[in-house]
């Protein structure tokens, strides 16, 4: 779907919403505080058929500010990767920008944005993130200063960055007229951005931390206790990896070894899940068998937990004994750290 004409919006801010009644106070007063005196933005808040008051507290900010909020109301809870795509599909504005509502802003770092992309032409503004636990930030972080610290093109930001998220982007609408979500429930924002970076745009960053990622026991990159959920999150990072190899066609040779890494970081990644999930044997050794195909397993590195789960993997005889320690060993971690 074609994104209509912006109508003099610069910014469309897209914040997909699923229960999380528990952070919106702080969410909204991030977002309300962006602007510095600019009304030229709309905030787009996708409720993913939300079961606590998410919904209540979305209308009642879009009720004080009409002009600039627009709530989408799910009727059917389809994850955040639609929950995205609905807010792209009526983005309206010159530049696109995504913000989880369980996170935090600096004060006015969108409008500072904003203003350097009217100064030179480009196609993405990469800005910096900070991640923190949840309770570490309990207001709205101070303003800070923003400026450019680095030009290229997207495939250079693709070699020497970290990429995997698509929170910390201004994106031109232009670049992105047929570009949607995958439906997966976990990394679903890498296969948004690296073909969107393999297009090889005009690109700026500033390292200053605009956007602060929270992680508390919901974040898709919390390993929880929750076998079953962790079981799902490994069959999509499968895919992801999956996907990945074939965003490598065509590629120069020093693009598809950045594309093998970041493979290898979601191999290791979904190894943890792996052994907190609720899979048996056989479907963990057709998950094995699938990362050799890709040349992915055994996992790459010297550590004890990367030759420890080498050796699970390998010797599967002894997951009934391994797996009851490291779910032990992940819920004391988890109470420690979350």
């Amino acid at each position: 779907m074609i994104m209509k004409e912006n109508n003099g919006i610069s910014l469309s801010v897209i914040v997909p919403c699923y229960n999380v009644e528990r952070y919106l106070e702080l969410s909204l007063r991030c977002l309300e505080r962006q602007w510095n005196g600019r009304n030229d933005y709309e905030i787009i808040l996708v409720n993913d058929a939300s079961t606590d008051n998410t919904l209540e507290k979305l209308i009642g900010f879009q009720q004080r500010y009409p002009d600039n909020v627009i709530v989408i109301n799910k009727r059917e809870n389809e994850g955040v990767a639609a929950a995205r795509n609905s807010g792209l599909d009526i983005a309206q504005g010159k530049w696109i920008v995504f913000f989880d509502p369980d996170d935090a802003l600096v004060d006015g770092g969108y409008s500072q944005l904003l203003a350097i992309t009217e100064k030179e032409e480009f196609d993405i503004l990469s800005f910096g993130v900070s991640v923190d636990a949840e309770g570490v930030i309990s207001e709205v972080p101070v303003r800070i200063d923003i400026n450019v610290d680095w030009r290229g093109t997207s495939q250079d930001y693709l070699m020497n960055q970290l990429f995997g998220t698509s929170l910390s982007f201004f994106y031109k609408r232009s670049i992105l007229n047929d570009r949607r979500f995958p439906i997966v429930v976990v990394n679903e924002d890498l296969l948004f951005v690296v073909p969107v970076f393999l297009g090889n745009h005009v690109m700026v960053r500033t390292e200053a931390k605009v956007y602060h990622y929270i992680v508390h026991v919901n974040s898709a990159a919390f390993v929880s206790s929750d076998y079953k959920r962790m079981s799902r999150q490994c069959d999509d990072i499968i895919k992801v990896v999956e996907t990945i190899e074939s965003f490598k066609d065509g590629q120069p040779e020093p693009i598809r070894l950045r594309l093998l890494k970041r493979q290898q970081f979601f191999v290791h990644n979904m190894s943890n899940r792996l052994l907190v999930s609720n899979k048996n044997k056989n479907e963990i050794n057709l998950i094995v068998h699938a990362l050799e195909r890709l040349q992915l397993f055994p996992l790459l590195g010297n550590g004890k937990m990367t030759r420890i789960i080498n050796y699970v993997f390998t010797h599967l005889w002894i997951l009934p004994v391994f797996r009851p320690m490291y779910r032990l060993f992940r819920r004391i971690y988890n109470k420690i750290y979350y």
